[in-house]
């Protein structure tokens, strides 16, 4: 590894801690010049005591070429840091040469391609070079100091891998260590993020590195500079095939990956859009369900009202005062009937479209009871009142709390056998009251329960039902209800009959869409 090591884009760029911003700051131009300084007049005095050892310089001058032409050959990144291709070349020089020869080496042949495109100072390019010339001579002082090229291999390969290290260790610190002063942050932490999410796999490749640089070594001190060239040209060729393949691979499988959420996301989409489609087809069957029992429940009073009026006609029955007096009764609470559906379809209208308004004013329950249960004509002779006449004066709407009580007690008399009776009882509760609808009728299955007050459902919806009515009026009382500020509980046994129970607050909330203030 060199000064040029890098992460990967999720990490630390070892470059940019090289290069960064803070660039001018003294902190880093001491240790800058604490390494480089010591480490250039340890090279003028070690190496003239070691002129003349250094061997052929065509040999020295070979090894400079080979790394600079290397350190040019771009590296693609791999698992978070950059690997440097020069690296086993240097470790090869550091187990033939001293440390003073192996390390002028790496400094001279430690070439950033940044320096020719001036995107590092000369002072910067010369720590880049030092930091990695310190690295080798430290590797070449552990090798020799353990075994030289002669040695048998289980001293060489124990050495090799010594040396590989030590050079690992003295160039990861130094970079960390200028990393910390430009970044300001703990060494520990750019050390974590120099080397990724995999650092024991990017440090065994250094030791296999370590190894090919052993081979460098001997192949030069058996066979000359050419069988170094023949042995690296094919290691570099196949290495940038294997990092280009690797980082291929990668991209393959970010893709995949990519196209694997895509493919939940669509089939999240799907399963709404499938579920939106029973939804809508849901609706539509309990539209034309609504269309054809609206139909019927209109026809049915219409066609009545058409009857007694024809049969009125008649010179008979015209001349017959109790007969008359009879069909208009008869007339009229047709005529009621179908006053209060068309009411029922405007008021769920205007609750759709949420144009409903309020009107507010004094009302008192036990009138609004009484005017209510006479609305209902024939009908009203079994509905038994308990309601007491202490009850608080509401300050709510009057005509709407009356089409809740209408519609609940309507619905009470409907699913209740002829002849039997239904309650309808008041008391004082929270400063508000609570008003319910008893009936000995039918009752509701308890898995009706959740549904009863959904629009247009009816606990019997087939065309040949038994009770009348559209499906609407407790979907309307559920919501009329709620715009008074009140809620709706409801309690029933299957042959035994159903409590619809209503909770209204004295006054209705500020937040109630009023239109007028009738107090």
């Amino acid at each position: 590894m060199d000064a040029r090591a890098q992460t990967s884009s999720q990490a630390t760029d070892v470059n940019r801690i090289v290069a960064a911003p803070g660039e001018g700051d003294r902190r880093i131009l001491w240790l800058e010049l604490t390494v480089v300084v010591p480490t250039l007049g340890w090279f003028a005095w070690a190496i003239s005591r070691t002129a003349g050892g250094t061997g052929p310089m065509w040999a020295f001058f070979f090894f400079i070429a080979a790394v600079m032409v290397v350190d040019l050959i771009p590296v693609p990144v791999w698992g978070g840091m950059q690997l440097s291709l020069s690296f086993p070349i240097l470790v090869g020089v550091a187990m033939l040469y001293p440390p003073a020869v192996a390390g002028l080496i790496a400094l001279l042949g430690s070439v950033d391609p940044r320096e020719f495109r001036r995107e590092v100072g000369p002072m910067r390019a010369l720590w880049n070079r030092t930091q990695m010339a310190v690295a080798i001579i430290a590797s070449s002082a552990v090798f020799n100091s353990l075994a030289s090229l002669q040695s048998n291999w289980w001293q060489l390969i124990p050495a090799a891998a010594a040396a590989t290290i030590c050079a690992y260790v003295a160039n990861v610190l130094l970079v960390a260590t200028h990393g910390s002063f430009t970044y300001r942050m703990p060494v520990l932490k750019v050390l974590a993020k120099m080397h990724g999410t995999r650092p024991y796999e990017f440090i065994l490749s250094y030791l296999g590195l370590g190894l090919f640089g052993l081979a460098i070594a001997q192949f030069f001190r058996i066979n000359g500079p050419w069988s170094v060239v023949v042995f690296l040209a094919p290691l570099v060729f196949a290495r940038q095939m294997y990092f280009r393949s690797r980082a291929l691979a990668d991209r393959l499988a970010d893709q995949n990956e990519l196209l694997g959420e895509q493919a939940e996301r669509l089939e999240r989409l799907l399963e709404k859009e499938h579920a939106t489609v029973d939804e809508l087809r849901e609706l539509n069957r309990m539209k034309g369900e609504f269309v054809a029992v609206v139909s019927h429940e209109l026809r049915t009073p219409v066609t009545a009202l058409i009857g007694y009026a024809k049969t009125l006609r008649q010179t008979e029955f015209a001349e017959d005062p109790g007969m008359r007096t009879e069909f208009l009764e008869r007339m009229e609470r047709q005529g009621e009937r179908l006053l209060r559906l068309v009411e029922n379809l405007l008021t769920t209208a205007k609750l759709e479209s949420e144009e409903l308004t309020i009107s507010l004013g004094r009302v008192l329950f036990e009138d609004l009871c009484r005017e209510v249960v006479e609305g209902l004509a024939s009908e009203n002779s079994r509905i038994k009142v308990n309601v007491p006449n202490d009850l608080p004066v509401l300050h709510t709407d009057r005509e709407l709390l009356g089409r809740i009580m209408s519609n609940l007690l309507d619905n009470a008399l409907k699913y209740s056998p002829d002849g039997t009776p239904c309650e309808l009882g008041a008391r004082a509760e929270g400063g508000g009251i609570a008003f319910w609808v008893r009936d000995e009728g039918i009752g509701i299955d308890p898995a009706e329960l959740t549904r009863i007050f959904d629009r247009f459902y009816q606990v019997d919806s087939s065309t040949t039902r038994k009770f009348r009515g559209a499906g609407l009026g407790l979907s309307m009382v559920r919501d009329l209800v709620g715009h008074l500020g009140g809620r709706i509980e409801v309690d029933s046994t299957p042959g035994a009959g159903s409590s619809f129970t209503v909770q209204l607050p004295q006054s209705v909330p500020a937040a109630a869409p009023a239109a007028g203030d009738l107090s």
